[in-house]
């Protein structure tokens, strides 16, 4: 089966992900991995999978179509694997260093030789941290530079990262945060044109169904009122640029750097399509991380890659995935013209993925989703 966004217009030829702007904690709560489990995950920037390891599966297979993400996700592995924790986060960019060039050149005879290459190539990403260099932490950097100065000033953005209750961050958001020039800008820099241009690649949006900016403004409103910003390192770093060390994104936290490490080997990075790959494998997988994959695609090639996700899935498997604008989810599944009807074979676990959708921390998405390969008739 042949990759629709593999096809598409899509430039894969920069990282557009630095960091994965998913929330792992809701993703391992639910896919559940245990010892015996054999993963699959959508690689991105490689946060999420590392973070899959410190649950000690057997084994994870981490796939992209984009090289640069793959060199990306290479250099962290190195990274994790040769340095200690402090390192690790002075290489990273979460601590300031002016020796990171050094650093890197005590790994850099470790790495594939096209991985080293390319980081050969792009010094100066490596000198400002690696988490910063993605087209979409770019964009929030311009956001950050450019837009938000006219819309609040730091005194008040310091403010609403401040420790609050519930009551007092709704009451902080409508009196001093909602104004006129907050909500313009979700119509101007939060629009499909310059979301497309500055972040995500236009094609990303060929089958949206929702205004992105008006979702992007009630969803935000949902995280600075009902979510805790304090403790909400995603929201700190848009604002501010990078986390605090004590609110840190799982994979980057201390009590899980040991875990990640020792269980490295069973990290299996790819480059290729979800659809090129599962046609060529003989075993099972029990647990999918899908990031946001079905955003992409035409509802017809949606229902094509979930019968071929369920043909190499063990019975109850577990699949998870976000919905941005687009819907996907089983249920659509009925609405697909086909000799094969697909939909009861996955069954949605709508209570547990409503209950995560409350507390995602990467709040613009408008759904997660979590389903279970129905296999044998049971459920």
């Amino acid at each position: 089966m042949k990759s629709e966004v593999k096809e598409n217009k899509v430039d894969f030829s920069l990282i557009r992900y630095s960091q994965c702007w998913e929330d792992t904690e809701i993703l391992l709560e639910s896919l559940d991995i245990n010892e015996k489990d054999i993963c699959f995950g959508i690689l991105s920037a490689g946060d999420n999978v590392f973070s899959m390891l410190t649950k000690n599966p057997q084994k994870i297979v981490a796939l992209d179509i984009s090289f640069p993400q793959i060199a990306l996700a290479k250099l962290k592995r190195e990274v994790f694997k040769s340095f200690s924790y402090e390192e690790m986060l002075k290489f990273m960019g979460i601590k300031s260093s002016s020796e990171r060039i050094g650093m890197y050149e005590k790994i850099r005879s470790n790495l594939e030789e096209s991985v080293k290459n390319y980081w050969d190539f792009n010094k100066e990403a490596i000198e400002n941290g690696i988490i910063h260099i993605g087209k979409f932490e770019k964009f929030f950097k311009i956001f950050r530079k450019r837009i938000l100065p006219f819309v609040h000033n730091k005194k008040r953005i310091g403010k609403l990262l401040e420790k609050k209750s519930r009551q007092e961050r709704t009451e902080y958001y409508n009196s001093h945060w909602n104004n006129f020039r907050w909500k313009l800008m979700f119509k101007l820099f939060f629009s499909r044109y310059v979301v497309g241009k500055l972040g995500r690649d236009k094609e990303f949006f060929r089958y949206a169904e929702k205004n992105i900016s008006e979702e992007m403004k009630k969803r935000s409103r949902y995280a600075l009122c009902e979510l805790d910003s304090y403790e909400n390192p995603y929201i700190y770093y848009i604002m501010t640029g990078n986390y605090r060390l004590d609110c840190l994104p799982y994979f980057l936290r201390e009590e899980n750097f040991e875990n990640i490490k020792k269980n490295l080997h069973k990290l299996e990075i790819v480059q290729n399509s979800v659809e090129e790959y599962l046609d060529g494998i003989d075993f099972k997988i029990n647990k999918f991380n899908l990031s946001d994959i079905f955003e992409y695609m035409s509802l017809e090639n949606y229902k094509k890659l979930m019968k071929k996700i369920y043909d190499n899935a063990d019975n109850n498997a577990i699949l998870a995935y976000w919905n941005l604008i687009v819907e996907r989810n089983s249920s659509k599944l009925e609405s697909v013209e086909g000799e094969e009807d697909i939909k009861n074979k996955f069954h949605r676990l709508k209570e547990l993925d409503k209950s995560l959708h409350e507390k995602d921390k990467t709040f613009f998405y408008t759904d997660f989703v979590v389903e279970k390969v129905i296999k044998y008739g049971n459920s």
